[in-house]
């Protein structure tokens, strides 16, 4: 079992539009609500992918009865802690030629130190039951900066293998707990150590750092270009696919997905990175958030190039 922890999720109303006119009214053509947030998204592509997950989120208001319902009809499973702030909503404008994607965010909720605490009794209960637990997304309010640091804590209590994807404060907090795994994208990374990543050696130093931090597999990605990751000091190189990118919303998550994919399988490192930057380019491919089918996955495997930096490892199956 995976269990994904999204503490900002978001209900997207997404409105399809031949083409957008500015200062001007415009008619969609096509209405949808999506159910968003970086572990939701994880989720879902879990679910194309056919692995087990659970869910745990914080929902509340009018806006989170329609993300619950969402999440329902998706079919993803999911446990909610209710609070009294309005879940965030946001608005997802598509335009059909040329293919273009505009993404307009309502204000986060603020949770209460109550419903924190709520939150994380829920958590500890839930970690017991899973392997492995994704920690993704930002963090809405103050109050749960430090939830993902916790569940790091308590994964580590019960033995589970801790995934985090945020930034910020949250980040910071994280990062002191010594996460197994931690999958970040080059701005957030120059962001955490508060300098301009100049060239690939300002990449491999953020990663020996975070490796020096107690991080086991740290992994840096930066859109289309090359992902880099530090695997128990050893650096790799990925380099992604040539595709048409159309939107690259989620493709972080979908990333996360494929790695979690793997890990879950037993499956050697270079097939968990080919797996793992096939599914984030392949989203990117598409207008769909982590709905990546395993053919489109497939195809894109073999175009992969991975190559080791520095010192080399024996390639036994060296994982957690």
């Amino acid at each position: 079992m995976i269990l994904t922890v999204t503490l900002n999720p978001i209900i997207e109303q997404r409105l399809h539009f031949s083409k957008v006119l500015r200062g001007e009214a415009n008619r969609a053509h096509k209405q949808s609500y999506y159910a968003g947030g970086k572990g939701i998204n994880v989720s879902r592509q879990l679910n194309k992918m056919n692995i087990k997950n659970l869910a745990l989120t914080f929902l509340g208001g009018d806006n989170g009865r329609r993300l619950r319902a969402t999440m329902t009809a998706e079919g993803l499973n999911f446990t909610a802690i209710a609070v009294k702030s309005e879940t965030r909503s946001g608005t997802i404008v598509i335009e059909d030629e040329p293919v273009r994607v505009t993404h307009l965010f309502g204000e986060n909720s603020v949770i209460t130190p109550e419903e924190v605490n709520e939150f994380k009794f829920k958590l500890e209960k839930m970690i017991q039951n899973c392997e492995y637990v994704v920690f993704s997304g930002s963090s809405p309010s103050p109050a749960c900066d430090d939830i993902f640091a916790y569940g790091v804590q308590i994964a580590e209590k019960y033995d589970k293998t801790a995934v985090v994807d945020t930034y910020g404060k949250a980040l910071e907090l994280a990062i002191k707990e010594q996460p197994a795994i931690l999958h970040i994208n080059k701005k957030e990374a120059s962001d955490y150590f508060g300098k301009k990543f100049e060239n690939e050696t300002d990449v491999i130093s953020a990663l020996e750092e975070f490796h020096k931090l107690g991080v086991k597999i740290g992994i840096i990605t930066d859109g289309d270009s090359p992902v880099y990751m530090n695997h128990f000091g050893f650096i790799h190189k990925v380099t992604p696919p040539e595709i048409k990118v159309i939107d690259e919303t989620g493709s972080g998550d979908a990333f996360v997905a494929g790695l979690v994919y793997g890990l879950y399988n037993d499956e050697v490192l270079t097939d968990i990175l080919r797996m793992a930057t096939s599914c984030g380019a392949a989203n990117a491919s598409s207008v769909s958030v982590c709905e990546v089918d395993y053919s489109d996955i497939e195809h894109l495997l073999n175009e992969i190039l991975i190559e080791p930096i520095g010192k080399k490892m024996n390639l036994m199956n060296e994982m957690l």
